[in-house]
């Protein structure tokens, strides 16, 4: 079976096309959550081969870019979630504070949640301002007469 003979004008267009939207989706100067390890690397080999680099040198680079640019991914999501689950456990040991006194806003009782206000009513994640000055006051001045 024979290949179709190759247009070169519709081939150079076709590859400028394609490193273009390669540049975009792989751009290093995107937040890293954005960029595409795969975008970068492909775009390392076309540009490297394009350069008459040695095929395999220009592999190599490719999976090289395409590592670090994971690699880099990864170290992003490992530190947002730490971020996210400090937050959580401050949000939490606050919350524990607070719980310990009724809340003037919606009356939840201690040990329980805040209502919420709105269409919905549910509990809310986070206690309501009067509620949290409240216990800090509460507590500070626990600490002063100790």
């Amino acid at each position: 079976m024979t290949e179709p003979p190759t247009n070169a004008l519709q081939f150079h267009r076709d590859l400028a096309r394609l490193q273009e939207q390669l540049e975009h989706a792989g751009n290093e100067y995107l937040p890293i959550e954005h960029q595409s390890p795969a975008a970068a690397g492909f775009l390392k080999v076309i540009n490297e081969l394009t350069a008459g680099a040695d095929p395999t040198a220009a592999v190599a680079r490719a999976m090289d870019c395409y590592f670090r640019v994971d690699e880099a991914q990864r170290a992003h999501a490992a530190a947002t979630e730490a971020r996210r689950q400090r937050e959580e456990q401050d949000l939490e040991s606050e919350e524990e504070i607070t719980r310990k006194v009724e809340c003037p806003g919606c009356g939840a009782a201690a040990g329980l949640r805040c209502k919420g206000t709105g269409a919905s009513g549910g509990l809310k994640k986070k206690s309501h301002r009067v509620r949290f000055r409240l216990a800090r006051q509460l507590n500070d001045q626990k600490g002063t007469t100790s």
